[in-house]
């Protein structure tokens, strides 16, 4: 994909700009933003960019705003400019952009945002853009997939959400849900999905439901979510003689478990997902469900107001039924003669790493992995892993440096 650097700075500007703008007129509008830049080094593999000579292909600018219309109605957008190797080229896209009514007040809170909006997805999607939100540099990619260009697609959807809590003397619960509308999927989206960057044609999302309840005690001392997720999409091949795939249609329903347990210093968090894929059609070496899965656990320890260090190990499976890989290598053969190898269907990983806040808007973060398997690292920057080509056995370490207001 080719680098849009002339976006990123017109983006920039415009951010800089409507900051300083907003700052001298207060009133019912809220602007906020993020800037954030990393480095990334690794070996075997490239990871946004080329890595492996050094990458600082990962660029995150984002502006948002919301205001205030009545007490019970508001308008919010963010506008999002990211650059993350062959992924994702820099130039802006509306991130989320929706009406949001209230409907409801008191012990009980409600209301209805139509539009394009954030998807509760776990603890981390609907913020998972604004890197001090973050769980590291690098998010738990076997829950919230961003290696293999579903971003998008698992950050925000076209439709309808409404989202109600409840307080209570035990607590608070809230529960969203969401409905998508039919849209065609982006190329980046439709090459993960597809699992093959060769499939002239077009996938569209024929429909999407989604919803999480969380429950949070004691003002976040115990936190537990449960998500479930359905999504139903359709691929038709371009009219060309021999297409690498046949039309089809997939349904994928996935589930993704959460819990935290948070003290003053330390903090322990796990989540877990299954997803169950159905593909019909495509070809004779494509159709039959399988379940993906994965989980991963991460302990964060808080030095004082400004240190923390945090250890995270992940598992993920793209068939729980063949963990090593071998039987899809065998099968999944999208250049005729040539196939996968097997770490292409697994990916399992420590991570080590530690953040400094030098001030609240500041955030200065490394750390680094140790990974076996390379089902979550993007196809597009290691296309020789559509020749069976790839190390399965790699490190990657990543620096970032963020800035919010």
């Amino acid at each position: 994909m080719k680098r849009s650097g002339k976006g990123i700075c017109i983006f920039l500007v415009a951010l800089c700009s409507l900051w300083v703008a907003q700052a001298q007129a207060g009133g019912p509008l809220e602007l906020h933003g993020f800037i954030s830049q990393g480095y990334l080094y690794s070996n075997g593999n490239d990871y946004y960019g080329p890595s492996r000579d050094g990458s600082f292909e990962l660029t995150e600018l984002g502006l948002n705003a919301r205001y205030m219309v009545t007490p019970s109605l508001a308008l919010a957008a963010q506008a999002v400019s990211r650059r993350a190797g062959e992924l994702y080229d820099g130039d802006p896209r509306l991130d989320y952009g929706f009406v949001d009514y209230r409907l409801l007040d008191g012990s009980v809170i409600g209301g209805v945002r139509l539009g394009r909006a954030k998807i509760p997805i776990g603890f981390y999607n609907e913020t998972r853009d604004v890197a001090t939100t973050r769980p590291g540099i690098l998010l738990p990619q076997t829950i919230y997939v961003e290696g293999l260009g579903v971003r998008d697609f698992y950050i925000g959807v076209d439709g309808v959400h409404t989202y109600w809590q409840w307080f209570t003397d035990r607590g608070l619960f809230q529960f969203d849900l969401g409905l998508a509308v039919p849209t065609t999927m982006q190329d980046e989206t439709q090459a993960a999905f597809l699992r093959t960057q060769d499939a002239p044609g077009k996938l569209r999302l024929t429909s999407g439901q989604n919803a999480r309840l969380l429950y949070e005690r004691d003002g976040g001392a115990l936190r537990l979510g449960a998500t479930y997720s359905r999504v139903r999409t359709e691929y038709r091949p371009d009219d060309l003689p021999n297409p690498p795939l046949e039309a089809g249609e997939t349904s994928v329903d996935a589930l993704v478990l959460s819990a935290e347990w948070n003290r003053e210093r330390l903090s322990l968090t796990t989540e877990g997902v299954v997803r169950r894929l159905h593909p019909k059609g495509y070809g004779p070496l494509t159709d039959g469900a399988f379940t993906e899965a994965g989980y991963y656990l991460q302990g964060t320890y808080r030095f004082n107001h400004q240190w923390e260090g945090y250890v995270r190990h992940e598992q993920h499976w793209n068939d729980t039924s063949d963990r090593s890989g071998t039987r899809q290598s065998r099968e999944f053969d999208p250049v005729p003669g040539v196939d996968r190898e097997p770490h292409r269907f697994y990916q399992h990983q420590w991570t080590v790493g530690a953040g400094w806040r030098p001030t609240p808007q500041w955030l200065l973060r490394a750390e680094w992995h140790h990974i076996d398997g390379t089902a979550l690292t993007p196809l597009a920057d290691n296309p020789e892993f559509d020749q069976g080509g790839g190390q399965a056995r790699w490190d990657l370490f990543a620096l970032q440096a963020s800035f919010t207001f």
